[in-house]
């Protein structure tokens, strides 16, 4: 059995569908289908008749329920003006769409339990467990969990470590990679076998959608400078 694990994907259908080239058995989708990007309608129409195991991401919740995105300083602006674009363009059922997804998903596929989550393994889409972040601080976020493996988003940032018995997953950005690789980021589980990969996307395609949205322009080329130099 092969899964494709995806997260982050921020309205960039290009970078979405060149990462769903890659065939799978099942797609997992770990929120923030939506914000930064240029084209959310399309990212959630492709999502949503492709799998149901999907969770909500905090851009996701902002969107849904007309809240604060949780975002650092650093891109709190980027989130307001993709924000502002991306409520006029939704309709009311794609808003409920994201407002109702579930903050945390157990599964089982190919004799292998899953926990599917944003950001947290409790379902705190707003907290950012980092690569860096200790085994002992990761030992407290996985207490009472009942999962083989962790599946979470949110940091944009891919890892795969081993913490006690479970084995902790983030596939990085679909959408907006922040380490550094501009190519979209991805995980497959592959009977019993994690990698994370990436693959190449039209950025031109995604930055000439961003240039026809409403987000102003110079925060149109600081997205810009993100998507090409794969973080800032």
């Amino acid at each position: 059995m092969k899964i494709l694990i995806i997260s982050d994907i921020h309205g960039n259908e290009a970078a979405l569908n060149a990462v769903l080239e890659e065939t799978a058995d099942m797609i997992f989708c770990l929120g923030d289908i939506v914000n930064y990007g240029p084209y959310p309608k399309e990212c959630i129409e492709k999502i949503r008749k492709l799998t149901d195991k999907i969770v909500r991401g905090n851009h996701d919740n902002a969107i849904g329920k007309n809240m604060e995105c949780g975002c650092s300083e650093k891109y709190k602006a980027l989130s307001d003006q993709g924000k502002i674009f991306t409520k006029t363009i939704l309709n009311a059922g794609e808003k409920e769409f994201l407002a109702n997804l579930p903050l945390t998903l157990n599964t089982e596929a190919g004799g292998v339990t899953f926990l599917l989550s944003h950001g947290s393994p409790g379902g705190d889409i707003y907290k950012y467990l980092r690569p860096e972040v200790s085994d002992s601080e990761m030992e407290d976020e996985l207490k009472g969990v009942r999962a083989n493996i962790v599946l979470l988003g949110h940091t944009h940032l891919p890892v795969v470590r081993k913490v006690g018995e479970i084995t902790v997953v983030n596939p990085g950005s679909v959408g907006q990679p922040r380490d550094g690789i501009p190519l979209a980021s991805y995980a497959i589980w592959k009977d019993g076998a994690l990698e994370i990969k990436r693959a190449p996307y039209d950025i031109d395609a995604t930055v000439s959608g961003l240039r026809h949205t409403t987000i102003p322009a110079d925060h149109v080329a600081r997205l810009e400078a993100i998507l090409r130099k794969g973080g800032m």
